[in-house]
């Protein structure tokens, strides 16, 4: 019998022995359509031949090797179906966080074929796909009525005060619509995540004694929506990092060792940027060094923050209406200047910070001005080889270029910090300046 002919979203193999083939045919599928479906025991011409021996494990190598070499992750279904008498194996998959590779290599579906994609077809399918999540807009069981009403009524007035919400008195069902989150009397995934009573988005507080993460002061699991969990990070790092306390001539000021904006901005990029297919986990750990913010949600592969501070790049918006929403309400901007402004936070008051791209993830770090330093070193250096020291103990293979745009000095004068540290036998340079990397002499 034939089930059909291959086509860009429809894949036939004969047997589970190409299994390996079979996960670069859903890789290629996936980054030109997003979903599409691949059966064992078809032959090329789309003739059921059969598939011998099918048992639960039969159906766990598959989807282990579709682990192992897909990535992000999927989860397919796979099901066993009797076609006139041969069993066959259909697997049926979907996904939105492309770009998907097999092993580093991405792949396009053209016709029946899967070709390797050039870096410009890349680079346009990350631009076009704006690392969006369709997952925000897909519609739940919820309707208005399982949303937290004092979340909204805060929101609402906020966004309200900002100017950026039009709606003269709050109603609910108008400000749902007006956000574009609820169709036909239900909620969206997005919507819910912002604003659910019984939302389910986890939040990590946690305050470790050094800087790595063995010995715990304190400890909050949090989970709700994302709205409230916003300010009960920021209100948690606000109470956890020192403060100084600034005499004016009319009034004393309380100041925060890190600018509270740029706390603020980068706790909610960490909710809007989240992947919430992947049950994201906002973690934030407070060091003695420094202040790290984690969210589950890829950094765009050959860009870095330096990239959005120094060429006024677009925004990559991974879940539109999330971000819409927290823009309305002043907690973040859409316009992509959100490093910048960090940037310019920090500068202001002599912070150094960091990121760390990982697979799964993205990590943002402040460093906390000389709290990590020992008294003695801390006597032999001056505020610049105090920045300057921070920035390379925190990234091994930083860029005098790059130290240089972060504590807004000239590439000469971060060479004269650099040669002064070397002097002082606080750091050493191992290997070349192109291919090598700064040493903390401890």
């Amino acid at each position: 019998m034939k089930i059909g002919e291959e086509s860009e979203i429809l894949e036939f193999k004969v047997s589970t022995g190409e299994r390996k083939e079979a996960v670069e045919s859903i890789c290629a599928i996936l980054n030109k359509h997003t979903k599409g479906t691949l059966y064992f025991g078809v032959d090329d011409k789309g003739f059921v031949v059969g598939q011998k021996q099918i048992t639960d494990s039969t159906k766990k190598d598959i989807s282990r090797t579709i682990n192992e070499m897909l990535e992000p992750k999927i989860v397919p279904t796979i099901e066993i179906i009797n076609i006139e008498g041969k069993d066959v194996i259909k697997v049926s998959f979907y996904g939105n966080n492309r770009p998907y590779s097999v092993n580093g290599r991405y792949l396009i579906r053209i016709g029946t074929e899967n070709r390797k994609m050039s870096n410009d077809e890349l680079k346009k399918l990350i631009k076009n796909d704006d690392y969006s999540s369709k997952w925000e807009e897909e519609l739940t069981n919820y309707t208005s009525e399982d949303l937290d009403d004092n979340a909204l009524i805060d929101f609402y007035k906020s966004a309200r005060e900002c100017g950026r919400l039009e709606l003269k008195e709050y109603h609910k069902e108008k400000l749902l619509s007006i956000l574009e989150l609820s169709k036909d009397g239900y909620i969206k995934n997005g919507g819910y995540a912002l604003f659910g009573k019984n939302a389910k988005i986890s939040l990590k507080l946690a305050v470790y004694a050094t800087e790595n993460k063995v010995t715990i002061l304190d400890l909050k699991l949090l989970n709700g929506n994302i709205y409230n969990l916003v300010g009960e990070a920021l209100s948690y790092v606000l109470s956890h990092i020192n403060w100084k306390v600034k005499i004016g001539t009319r009034k004393r000021e309380e100041i925060p060792e890190i600018p509270e904006e740029a706390l603020r901005e980068i706790i909610v990029n960490a909710f809007a940027h989240a992947n919430y297919e992947s049950m994201a986990e906002i973690e934030i750990g407070i060091h003695p060094n420094i202040i790290e913010i984690y969210n589950l949600g890829t950094f765009p592969e050959d860009l870095t923050p330096l990239d959005f501070i120094n060429k006024n790049l677009p925004s990559y918006k991974r879940n539109k209406l999330i971000l819409d929403v927290l823009f309305r309400s002043k907690d973040v901007e859409k316009g992509g200047t959100g490093f910048q402004r960090v940037n310019e936070y920090c500068l202001s008051q002599g912070i150094s910070w960091n990121y760390r791209k990982e697979a799964y993830g993205f990590f943002f770090e402040f460093i906390r001005t000389n709290v990590h330093l020992n008294v003695q070193i801390k006597e032999q250096l001056t505020e610049q080889e105090q920045k300057v020291y921070n920035l390379i103990r925190y990234n091994e293979r930083i860029t005098k270029n790059e130290i240089a745009k972060r504590i807004n000095k000239s590439e000469k004068t971060v060479q004269r910090v650099i040669a002064s540290l070397i002097d002082k036998k606080l750091i050493t340079r191992v290997g070349s300046n192109k291919d090598g990397y700064w040493k903390i002499i401890e």
